[in-house]
């Protein structure tokens, strides 16, 4: 059991026997421990993977962009995300949605910022107190939602725009959507190869954050049939936003890894994912690799950019037969796979 989940459970002779409402859990016993004492359980995940095993448990849970506590709930618990901006926004739709009389526990491990997060909770709330600190985690409480403006997830919507292909392609991201607010350099490196190569037919692209790649490939006339995959319902709705501001369409798809996918792609484009929560996790990005070939047509091809320093020039020789870098610089690698072993 995670250590966030341990801290919450050395305090839980503090819960009524009231419905909770939890924030992006972690997958682990906490739910079954705190659904065991009669009371009601919902849940609320901006992770896809996260949803889909918490169904599987048979708790009851909804993938969203941003929680809708119940008129019934007397307390929302809150795991500490990993970007500032995601926490006011989960803050702000729970201050303006929880009933009276009820609380919020922000609970969060020392490493994450869980102690300057006391700042951003008074910004919500009256009364804000440090219940618990333990297994190098800390727990708050906060209690007395302020007067705040309606919670509207408009107004965490950042819209901006970049040139490509001579066109003026128009994005939209929302906090805790990768590179949210601007466009990070490795996905502007691999937009100038794609300028080049100019992929179509049908696309994938894996971990579409905002869905820059999959915009660029349209913006630039190409003729192509996209989807857009991601575990993150903030980076869904982020893309279904950037799509509609640009007057364009694609499939989007919610999915863990490429455990939802279906069918063949002629190409799969994909900055992928390295991060889940504080640490690196580059278990995504190996389970990628390992099962992408098998989503390819048979003239499929992969095209990726990462890092220089993450091992993935490696795994991409052991799963495709044929392998060649179309860019190298300083910190970004970008190549092209096909030829799945």
């Amino acid at each position: 059991m995670e250590a966030v989940s341990q801290v919450v459970l050395r305090n839980r002779e503090r819960l009524e026997a009231d419905p909770l409402l939890l924030i992006n859990p972690p997958c682990d016993a906490l739910v079954n421990h705190l659904a065991a004492d009669g009371r009601a359980v919902h849940i609320s995940t901006q992770d896809f993977g996260d949803f889909k095993w918490f169904t599987a448990q048979e708790a009851s849970a909804a993938f969203e962009p941003a929680p809708q506590p119940a008129e019934t709930v007397r307390t929302i618990i809150l795991r500490l995300p990993r970007e500032k901006e995601r926490l006011a926004l989960l803050l702000h739709a729970a201050a303006a949605g929880m009933p009276i009389g009820a609380r919020l526990w922000l609970v969060g491990e020392n490493r994450a910022g869980i102690r300057s997060a006391p700042r951003l909770l008074k910004q919500f709330f009256q009364v804000v107190e440090k219940v618990d600190s333990a297994r190098h985690c800390s727990l708050f409480e906060a209690r007395g939602p302020l007067d705040v403006v309606p919670f509207d997830l408009d107004d965490y919507a950042f819209g901006w725009s970049i040139q490509h292909a001579g066109q003026e392609l128009k994005l939209v991201t929302l906090p805790g959507v990768f590179a949210h607010g601007r466009l990070d350099k490795g996905s502007r490196d691999l937009l100038s190869v794609m300028e080049k190569i100019r992929p179509g037919g049908k696309i994938l692209d894996f971990g579409c954050g905002g869905g820059v790649i999959g915009l660029s490939v349209l913006i630039a006339g190409t003729d192509a049939e996209l989807t857009l995959l991601d575990a993150s319902s903030l980076a869904i709705e982020a893309s279904r936003r950037a799509f509609a501001a640009n007057g364009l369409e694609a499939r989007l798809l919610p999915s863990d890894g490429l455990s939802d996918v279906t069918g063949r792609f002629d190409w799969i484009i994909s900055n992928p994912p390295f991060h889940r929560g504080v640490a690196n996790d580059l278990d995504i990005a190996a389970d990628f690799f390992r099962r992408s070939g098998t989503f390819l047509a048979e003239k499929g091809r992969i095209l990726v950019v990462f890092n220089r320093h993450l091992p993935y020039s490696g795994w991409l020789r052991k799963y495709f037969k044929k392998v060649d870098c179309l860019a190298s610089g300083r910190e970004f690698t970008i190549i092209q796979a096909s030829e799945p072993k």
